[in-house]
């Protein structure tokens, strides 16, 4: 039966570095969350002011166990770019991006006495889960599915 990692890392030595890292992220800049929709009432709410025509485009995505499907590749790619664009100085980039990695690097589970080390993903439970997920997602849009929608 498949299960969802969920670790209580609040005791991790991590976790404090990731809610520092969290909230330093979450105030450098707006994620523009052009295509984004919160929740379904808000999407329901939204779709009903369309006058939709031929000419319309309309996307859903669904993302199957988020956290833990994640590249940590693109996660750092991700970040990367990102505090870039929000004109963060390159020596500041980088301590960003190395603790990123660090955090990642973190992400094991125990379960009956065992620890496993997951190969891709994040861990769910860290503050700066969410974050990075976000930062992932936009890219996406802004590098597919904008270009897609525009055309």
């Amino acid at each position: 039966m498949p299960i969802k990692p969920v670790n209580n890392n609040t005791q991790a030595p991590s976790h404090k570095i990731a809610q520092f890292l969290n909230n330093k992220l979450q105030n450098l800049k707006i994620l523009p969350n052009t295509y984004n929709i919160k929740n379904s009432i808000k999407i329901a709410e939204e779709l009903t002011q369309i006058n939709i025509n031929q000419n319309n485009k309309l996307i859903s995505l669904d993302i199957k166990d988020l956290y833990t499907n994640l590249p940590k590749q693109g996660l750092t790619m991700a970040a990367r770019q990102w505090l870039q664009q929000s004109a963060v100085n390159h020596e500041e980039s980088k301590q960003i991006i190395l603790l990123i990695n660090t955090i990642m690097e973190q992400n094991s589970i125990q379960y009956n006495n065992l620890f496993f080390k997951p190969q891709k993903g994040i861990i769910m439970g860290s503050p700066l889960s969410g974050t990075l997920a976000e930062l992932y997602l936009q890219k996406i849009e802004k590098d597919h599915i904008k270009l897609w929608l525009d055309s």
